[in-house]
């Protein structure tokens, strides 16, 4: 017995010498965890910063919205995380989701569940997200929930303060639940695979049939168009198809969007180009004067050279512009009988689709190349130039 005291006596003091003269041993300090985790209470916004390269908390890396407590319940302050539950009783015999304890019974966690059972989600509290609602605790949805309690080790820092700034990163919106859906029973940010949000296609909204008039302008066919995944989070779209606003015809233009698990929806629509718009009309001249009279294809032709037809800014050729054919036989019927006055044509233009514009009247002035005799003279030349064709 006193033989086996005695070695284990001369144990402790080989040991003891060693240590003095192996010297002091380097103590190193723990390496700093990954991040610092702030929650503005005035704002139910929460922001996680990591460590930027001089080893401090200045770099925001994800914001969440959450919900505080009432009357001030959830106190200021510096704390540190001490402990995590995968799931944990709350006040009222209910149940969160990846809890990481704060300080005292202030935890994070998900909204709350009837529950262990995460079907049994309080739906209408789970809406209230981004307001304050809480007996204290600071309530998440259950993927920022997950993301503290995977994501920050015990020991993690948390700042609880007030301020009118949410914080760089701002407050995100949260994820509202339809409470007449057969799943509101569910997170939709729970990555559980039983989650019945997580097989849900997504949505794409702002599109339809519809008819546009023709023009020379560049169809936006992404104007007022959203696709969003079953949280609502907006997603990237694409567009197939194209339409060519400047000719009339129906156009199939497809759109698709895709989420994160690679859930597709896909909607076609058609876009039918019409063309209701008359063209323009205007005159270069409002009248046309001659001195002898002329037959009723050029008298005809000289009033189509006068009239300026657009449609979509682009002149239209004199075969769409119309002459009242009664009443230029009537102008030329007159000039024959060398009945000299003042007569009127009417004029439209028509485009290819059948509009018609406005109607104008060109005056065909004819007069007396000899004033005070009752004919023209046989050797006055016949139909005036366009040089000598006067404007009134």
């Amino acid at each position: 017995m006193k033989k086996g005291i005695l070695k284990t006596l001369c144990g402790l003091m080989a040991a003891l010498m060693l240590l003095v003269f192996a010297g002091t041993p380097v103590i190193t300090q723990a390496a700093k965890l990954p991040y610092y985790i702030k929650i503005n209470r005035q704002q139910n916004c929460v922001t996680v910063y990591a460590l930027d390269s001089k080893g401090k908390y200045t770099k925001p890396v994800k914001a969440f919205a959450c919900s505080v407590g009432v009357n001030n319940a959830t106190p200021t302050g510096t704390f540190s995380i001490p402990a995590k539950y995968r799931w944990h009783t709350l006040m009222g015999g209910v149940y969160g989701q990846y809890c990481s304890r704060i300080h005292g019974g202030v935890l994070f966690h998900s909204v709350f569940y009837s529950a262990q059972d995460p079907s049994r989600l309080a739906y209408n509290s789970y809406n209230r997200l981004g307001q304050t609602a809480s007996h204290g605790c600071v309530r998440l949805n259950v993927e920022d929930a997950k993301w503290i309690y995977d994501n920050c080790p015990v020991g993690t820092k948390v700042t609880i303060y007030d301020s009118k700034d949410p914080g760089p990163l701002g407050k995100p919106t949260p994820i509202r639940i339809d409470v007449n859906s057969p799943y509101r029973g569910w997170d939709p940010t729970d990555p559980d695979p039983r989650n019945p949000w997580l097989k849900l296609r997504p949505t794409i909204k702002g599109i339809k049939n519809k008819t546009i008039e023709r023009t020379n302008s560049k169809v936006d066919l992404k104007k007022g168009v959203k696709a969003s995944d079953y949280r609502g989070k907006t997603l990237k779209f694409t567009v197939s198809g194209k339409v060519n606003a400047a000719k009339t015809g129906k156009y199939k233009i497809t759109y698709t969007a895709k989420d994160a698990k690679g859930n597709k929806t896909q909607k076609s629509i058609i876009i039918t180009v019409k063309d209701t718009k008359a063209p323009s009309i205007s005159l270069k001249r409002k009248t046309l004067t001659y001195n002898e009279a002329v037959s009723k294809e050029k008298l005809v032709s000289a009033i189509k050279a006068d009239v300026v037809a657009k449609d979509l800014g682009k002149k239209l050729a004199s075969k769409y512009v119309f002459v009242d054919a009664r009443e230029a036989h009537k102008a030329v019927t007159a000039m024959e009988r060398g009945t000299y006055g003042t007569y009127s044509v009417t004029v439209y233009a028509k485009d290819t689709a059948g509009n018609k514009s406005r109607k104008l009247k060109v005056k065909i002035n004819f007069v007396n190349p000899n004033p005070g005799t009752d004919q023209p003279e046989p050797d006055i030349p016949g139909v005036v130039t366009d040089s000598a064709i006067t404007v009134q």
